[in-house]
């Protein structure tokens, strides 16, 4: 946690950890989020929640409860009409699934899907492994060790999991000196209530508030049946906003959106949020969620937006799915069919000083055929450019700490540099 953020967290009784249900089990064997439906036994009433200590979590009078939200920058404009890209060669990992390059002196954490924790040393190609929960996760489909973030301060890192039971788990560890993870069991903030093996969101990121941002899935099965994402008073298929308190549980800051009974609830309306980002330049916050069957897209939004909604399920993309909008809507800035894709892989918008030709666009892909398309940041909307094909199965993105940016496919990591 940054050391603002440590201060004004101490003292507080911190909001206790949440647990919320919700929807279905997959049958699919890719590690990214797909669309596949599935059949599974009636579920819990996604209404009850269980929370340790016996209270729901409840914004603290003052410090992070008071939190401002990120306030959009202006930034230059997209450069060039044609930016190319290139793979540099591959550090072999098996099902890298997220990464952490906080500012400053440090190693690279990259987490696998497996639930083991890589110290990455890129320019060597090397890495080792330094924290291992295989034994504490369930993993495969969908599930496992799925998302991670390193506090400001670089004083804790974050992982989001789905633990034994298959429900969702944020834990935090602390950092030593050599920036590398504690050993231990790590202390828990979070638990929500997974019903099926699908859609568990997983992504981790340190606004630029401070705040940690949590994406959530709609609970799995197909069409969200507990219709839980337009739901304000469930914590699946929502982007939450929390601030962790480094002793256990989190502050869900007033300055949250008032959605209903939930304060950590930013936004709604998200079906499974498969990585999301702020432009390190604009302080914008772009989402990629996978489509049920038919629509793939990615949002983008100011985090100071009133009520964020993204509007599943009532549409898909942007066409109506069970309803209509609501007036809230968010439209989406990017969307395609399948025959395009069917699993998309949210990026970036690079930031770097490598590839000028490349500054300003936004980068995403798709687990299921493994393209790297690019559109413009200041115009979003633009047809796409199509800057790499075949780059295989691609599970995720990451930002170095110099803006740079690395993709992650089931096989290992490659830096995406500058094309000829």
């Amino acid at each position: 946690m940054s050391a603002v953020a440590v201060v004004l967290v101490v003292g507080l009784v911190a909001a206790l950890v949440a647990r919320d249900g919700d929807d279905e089990q997959s049958t699919t064997g890719s590690p990214a989020p797909s669309s596949t439906e599935s059949t599974s036994p009636p579920v819990p009433d996604p209404s009850s929640s269980s929370v340790a200590g016996g209270t729901t979590p409840t914004t603290a009078p003052v410090g992070p409860d008071r939190l401002p939200l990120p306030r959009v920058v202006r930034a230059p404009r997209a450069t060039g009409s044609a930016p190319s890209l290139a793979l540099g060669p591959r550090l072999a990992i098996d099902g890298p699934s997220a990464l952490a390059d906080p500012p400053g002196a440090g190693p690279v954490l990259v987490t696998t899907l497996a639930g083991q924790v890589h110290a990455v040393d890129l320019s060597a190609r090397t890495s080792r492994v330094v924290l291992d929960i295989r034994d504490r996760i369930t993993s495969g489909g969908e599930q496992g060790l799925l998302g991670i973030a390193i506090d400001q301060a670089r004083d804790r890192m974050y992982l989001d999991m789905t633990n034994r039971d298959g429900d969702t788990e944020v834990r935090s560890w602390a950092l030593g000196a050599d920036g590398l993870p504690v050993p231990g069991d790590g202390v828990l903030h979070l638990e929500i209530g997974q019903p099926f093996a699908n859609h568990n969101g997983g992504n981790l990121v340190f606004g630029p508030d401070g705040a940690l941002w949590i994406g959530t899935g709609d609970g799995g099965s197909g069409g969200d049946p507990m219709q839980v994402a337009q739901d304000p008073d469930a914590l699946l298929g929502k982007m939450l906003r929390i601030v962790p308190n480094p002793d256990g549980g989190l502050v869900a800051p007033a300055t949250n959106p008032r959605w209903g009974a939930r304060p950590e609830v930013w936004g709604i309306g998200l079906r499974n949020p498969w990585r999301y980002s702020f432009d390190r330049a604009t302080n914008r916050l772009w989402i990629a969620d996978v489509g049920q069957n038919a629509v793939e897209e990615v949002s983008v939004v100011d985090p100071d937006a009133p009520k964020p909604n993204f509007g599943w399920d009532t549409v898909e993309g942007a066409n109506d799915f069970e309803g209509s909008p609501s007036p809230d809507f968010t439209m989406p800035v990017v969307t395609y069919d399948y025959d395009h894709g069917c699993s998309i892989t949210g990026g970036y918008v690079y930031r770097g000083d490598a590839n000028p030709g490349l500054y300003g666009w936004y980068l995403y892909s798709d687990y299921c055929t493994g393209f790297v398309d690019a559109v413009p940041a200041d115009d979003p909307t633009r047809d796409p450019v199509s800057l790499l094909t075949g780059v295989g199965s691609v599970i995720s993105f990451g930002e170095l700490d110099d803006g740079e940016l690395v993709v992650m496919t089931t096989d290992g990591i490659r830096r995406l540099t500058p094309g000829s």
